[in-house]
């Protein structure tokens, strides 16, 4: 078989090429390292990058698959991951200067589920540090850029991961979201990115952000991509005392059934309030391209939405958490070791009294399931993923809290979502919806984007900034 040059647009096309013997993974893997050097110094995407140790895993997996050992759908396939998931034997520095030298002996579940998959670990992304932030702002490895626009954000906090996905880098990559951080980089860079259900992907050897709303997922180009990384990642882990025990199934079987009958809503009061007119008209768009393939497009009320659980009351929660933390070691080094964001998150937690913590707490539950109720009327629902375009980095896009508005509320929740492209502004840049589900609801979540996106040619839009 003659050996085909292109770089694959899915991972589905890699792993029919690496199958058919028109690809290898060294020489693919060997192509997105010489990417990444290309376009590192513009995009900045990146923390570490171990070249000898992925092409030595990558021509490791090639001798498999020729022996006749395949591991899946993933086999041989380079990823990158967030920093703040532990690599055995690879920095992982939580995007920090307080740990620039941490070298983990042991991968992080995610990781190592990953790996046993056939994935080839291809760099380390960088992210706000230690997770604190919505932007792509590091004040120790620098700023991340948006490929469709270097002087925008990529948001955050999983910023490399969405850079380097949407700029081709790679075919795939993990991130952590607490708030908004998988779904924020999905949103503003124009790929798929998908926070599961709350402890329905383990947490072990990734460093917390905050307990109660810490999740792990995948970034993709397609909603396919993002399934089939999301198929391996999902299991309970007897190690991570967040872990919960969950229905094995296959994400990718099912996403061509269609949207017809699907009940989508639209929250009145929430959806479209304070949003750019822009955003708006692509998030109508969809939802009316969505209702034309067949769903039932209505409105629905979530109260608390409304007014109480909007985008800053949870962040007594998940600020405190963080406090609880990071805050001993945090209140015995140099504190300037730690860039702003952190250093604010940190006066401002430890202002949280443990009284109104303990509130916040025992009413949750009795909240979450007042949320809940919307699903005896929809399926899911809508909103935008970001109420505007990614902004210039001259925006303190950081000290938003408009950027959240959406995105903490469901976190608050531990309900499933998904981030998919549904437009362009008159910018050219990308815009992202927001689709919200029931518990252990991802498939058919990833069902309605992969919907929308079949419907649509967003997601074969290239950045100005792409490895071709």
């Amino acid at each position: 078989m003659r050996s085909d040059t292109r770089l694959p647009a899915t991972i589905a096309d890699a792993g029919k090429r690496l199958r058919d013997g028109s690809l290898t993974s060294e020489p693919l893997t060997r192509t997105y390292l010489g990417c990444i050097r290309e376009l590192q110094p513009k995009l900045n995407a990146f923390i570490t990058v171990p070249e000898e140790k992925a092409l030595a895993a990558a021509a490791a997996l090639d001798a498999e698959l020729k022996a006749g050992k395949d591991r899946g759908p993933l086999h041989g396939i380079p990823i990158v991951y967030k920093d703040n998931c532990d690599t055995a034997g690879i920095l992982t520095t939580m995007g920090s200067q307080f740990f620039s030298k941490r070298v983990p002996a042991q991968d992080a579940t995610v990781v190592r589920l990953l790996k046993d998959a056939g994935t080839v670990t291809l760099a380390k992304a960088n992210m706000n540090e230690l997770a604190a932030g919505v932007a792509g702002a590091n004040k120790h490895y620098g700023n991340a850029h948006n490929p469709w626009d270097v002087a925008r954000w990529p948001g955050g906090s999983s910023s490399g991961s969405g850079a380097a996905v949407a700029a081709g880098l790679c075919l795939g990559g993990i991130g952590s979201d607490t708030g908004i951080s998988v779904r924020g980089p999905a949103g503003w860079c124009g790929v798929v990115g998908v926070r599961p259900s709350y402890g329905r992907v383990s947490v072990a050897g990734v460093y917390p952000r905050a307990y109660s709303f810490d999740t792990i997922g995948p970034l993709a180009r397609t909603v396919a991509d993002a399934a089939t990384l999301l198929n391996v990642m999902v299991g309970y882990d007897p190690t991570d005392k967040y872990s919960i025990r969950s229905p094995r199934e296959d994400f990718t079987v099912g996403l061509n059934r269609g949207v017809r009958g699907v009940r989508l809503g639209i929250v009145e009061n929430f959806t479209y309030r304070n949003v750019d007119a822009e955003v708006a008209d692509a998030v109508r768009g969809a939802a009316d391209k969505l209702a034309s393939l067949g769903a039932e497009v209505k409105p629905v009320r979530i109260p608390l939405f409304e007014d109480k659980i909007n985008f800053s009351y949870p962040l007594t929660i998940l600020l405190y958490e963080f406090n609880q933390i990071l805050g001993d070691e945090y209140r015995k080094a140099d504190k300037s070791l730690f860039g702003p964001v952190v250093q604010a998150n940190m006066a401002r937690g430890s202002q949280i009294p443990k009284a109104t913590y303990d509130k916040a707490i025992a009413e949750r539950p009795k909240e979450i399931a007042e949320i809940r109720s919307v699903f005896r009327h929809v399926d899911a629902f809508l909103t935008p993923t970001h109420p505007m375009v990614a902004p210039l980095h001259t925006w303190d896009a950081e000290g938003s809290e408009r950027v959240r508005q959406f995105t903490v509320p469901v976190s608050f929740t531990g309900l499933p979502a998904v981030s998919v492209p549904c437009g362009f502004g008159p910018s050219g840049l990308p815009i992202g919806l927001h689709i919200v589900g029931n518990d252990m609801q991802e498939a058919l979540l990833l069902r309605i984007a992969a919907t929308l996106e079949a419907a649509t040619d967003f997601h074969e839009r290239k950045p100005p900034l792409y490895c071709a």
